[in-house]
Parts: structure tokens; sequence; C-alpha cells
């Protein structure tokens, strides 16, 4: 796969101290990753709004005065429908960038996977543990045998401090099992981790009916648009911060 020539994209940061992202980029389908193999502007959006806001900061404080404070204990963060892979990158840079130890696991289908792991290990960051993973929540998931129920029951042990979600709610179909994987992700005792959802407009009532049923286990905010990027904005994108009702 090295010697594949893909179009490539550069993310520059805010601070100029911290190193730009370069993404690849898979307009030919030459890795027949679909379109997980483009950079969607929602991811866009939402990358600068986590540079600008503060929830970076707050999932890398301390939860209480008893618990071990989150400098020495790494963050971990989960990216479902990771595509490119450019919105969980420029979290790991963030928190390298902050001195932040963390995890951040990227997933997405297997055949997005591919060029997944290809923009991970073009963009390190120090003191940052990234991999990718497949997890594919249109897999049947009634028999617990299924890899992906195997593979969703690996990551519920986790304590997610924030879990990414970008342009993934475009297909009604799979509201469902998504909403599933959510739910089987973040449990009610897990009422402190951070659902953030990115998504463009495409058909605002479907996509209301995602969080008419979402709302029945999170409860949600958007992100108004003066609390994100002033550059990296649009009116039919829309962010939201959700928690897990407990």
């Amino acid at each position: 796969m090295e010697h594949i020539t893909l179009a490539s994209r550069e993310y520059e940061f805010r601070n100029h101290t911290i190193k730009p992202l370069d993404i690849d980029e898979d307009p030919s389908g030459l890795l027949r990753g679909g379109v997980g193999s483009t950079i969607w502007d929602a991811a866009i959006v939402l990358a600068k709004y986590l540079e600008k806001s503060n929830l970076l900061s707050i999932a890398s404080s301390s939860t209480s005065a008893t618990e071990t404070p989150r400098s020495s204990t790494p963050i971990n963060v989960l990216e479902l429908g990771a595509g490119t892979g450019i919105v969980g990158l420029a979290v790991a840079r963030l928190l390298s960038a902050k001195g932040v130890e963390a995890r951040v696991l990227l997933t997405d289908k297997e055949n997005v996977v591919p060029l997944l792991s290809r923009n991970i290990q073009r963009n390190p960051s120090i003191g940052i543990d990234i991999q990718a993973q497949t997890l594919d929540w249109e897999e049947d998931e009634s028999s617990s045998s299924s890899s992906n129920a195997q593979k969703i029951h690996a990551l519920i042990d986790t304590n997610w401090d924030m879990v990414i979600l970008s342009d993934c709610i475009w297909v009604p179909g799979l509201y469902k099992p998504l909403i599933s994987t959510i739910n089987a992700l973040i449990t009610p005792s897990a009422s402190k981790t951070q659902l953030v959802i990115a998504f463009e407009k495409r058909n605002f009532a479907e996509e209301m009916e995602f969080f008419a049923m979402l709302g029945k286990t999170f409860r949600f905010r958007d992100i108004k648009p003066e609390e994100q990027d002033a550059d990296y904005q649009s009116e039919d994108i829309y962010l939201f911060v959700c928690q897990r009702r407990s």
C-alpha cells in the first residue's frame, strides 16, 4: 500500500507551534474505502471547534478531588466512523501539545481501515497511542459470536472520556444499530463521557429522527455559531455535545 500515490490535504492548527496534519484522501477509490476516503466539511468544522473549545481541557482535568488527576491517567478517546481520521488525529495533536498522555482509537468499516491506518502512520503525536480498528455497527449484532459484537464487548470496559461521531447519520436505516452501538459503549454509569457529534444537513426531518431516538438515553445541547471557530462553520453543519442519562 505504501507505493500507492493518493491525494493529500494539510490541516493547519490555529496554534502554529503544533505541527500540521498531512491527511491522505482517496478520491479515485484506489483503496476501495468508499465515502470514508474523503474529508467532509463537517469533520473540519468539528476539528476546529475542538481546537477552540475547552472540551479537551475538561477531559484532561481531574474529575474529582478523590480521583487520580487526569494528568497522570491517560485520556481515552474513541472515534466511530473515523474515515480519513482527521478529527481523531487533530484531537491527538491537541492533547499532545498539552502534554497529556492519551489513547486515541479510530474505528470504521474494514474497507476504510487501510487508509485510516496509513494516516495514523503519517501523523504520529508524542505521548499519544493512536490505533485503528475495524468496527462496523451495520453488521448483524443478533448473535453474540459476531465479530462486531465481540469488538464492542472488548471496548465496553474502557472508560472513554470522549466519543466522536462526525457525519455518520446520513443513512436512516443505520440509526438503530448506530445508537445501539453508542449505548453499549457509553453506559449509564459513564455519564461523564462526552459524545461529540457533527453532521451536515441533508434531510433534516430524517436527521432529527436520529436525535429523537438518541434522546431516549442521552441529553444533548447544540453548539451555537459563536462557540465555533469563526472561519470554519456553516449554517448547514450542526454540532452537538451529548451525555448519557444516568
